[in-house]
């Protein structure tokens, strides 16, 4: 989730789900008009955080770089120790817009929908397998989202999140995704200059990826 206070290209914060809807990954999130998302009267952005890993930690990070009115207020997971330990790093490092008591840290299966009836945007940062689901439920509730990838891994999943385009559509809402290279200016202006034909005709590819090892965690 690429978000900053005011992008290369001039884009402002207030916009900064509109910005990136354009970048849809394979034609599956649609381009969306952002409606006004402050709380009634509150000035304040609510932005609540499905899946308290460390994804769901950068997401909430670059919502909060967006402006000082981009609120965390809401946190889910199945674990509790997970949540409380992602709070205190956040509060740390933006001690003013890190606003979750204990009441708003939601554990357990259910916990995504209580996340979704206090935010006005929800990123969706928790096991894959719930990601369409939980992205169709936060819609149909009239929120904002943020899906990270993948954003279904089966059938089911991708019908689902077809069913969700269309209905942020309906609802003018805004359904963004957390494929970041496609947000940023150095790779977009790198594909620019490919289709504007500078490296000529394409043949052939071979794409190479370097990360550092996942992390493993002994099962609880």
């Amino acid at each position: 989730m690429n978000i900053t206070s005011k992008a290369a290209d001039g884009t402002s914060r207030r916009s900064f789900l509109k910005a990136t809807a354009a970048a849809a990954p394979l034609g599956i999130l649609a381009g969306l008009t952002l409606p006004a998302v402050h709380a009634a009267g509150s000035g304040i952005i609510k932005v609540g955080i499905i899946g308290c890993g460390g994804r769901g930690e950068a997401a909430a990070m670059n919502a909060m770089n967006a402006g000082k009115d981009v609120h965390i207020v809401a946190m889910g997971d199945i674990l509790l120790d997970r949540i409380q330990e992602k709070r205190t790093a956040l509060k740390l490092k933006y001690p003013d817009q890190v606003d979750v008591p204990d009441a708003h840290c939601f554990t357990g299966f259910e916990s995504y929908r209580h996340v979704i009836a206090a935010s006005d945007v929800v990123i969706i940062a928790n096991v894959a397998k719930f990601h369409s689901y939980y992205a169709k439920t936060a819609l149909e509730a009239g929120k904002h989202v943020f899906i990270e990838k993948p954003h279904a891994i089966d059938p089911v999943g991708i019908q689902r999140l077809k069913a969700a385009i269309e209905l942020a559509k309906q609802k003018g809402l805004c359904l963004v995704s957390g494929l970041q290279s496609r947000y940023h200016p150095g790779y977009r202006e790198t594909m620019q200059r490919v289709h504007d034909g500078a490296i000529g005709d394409i043949v052939a590819i071979q794409e190479t990826w370097l990360r550092p090892p996942y992390v493993l965690y002994p099962r609880r």
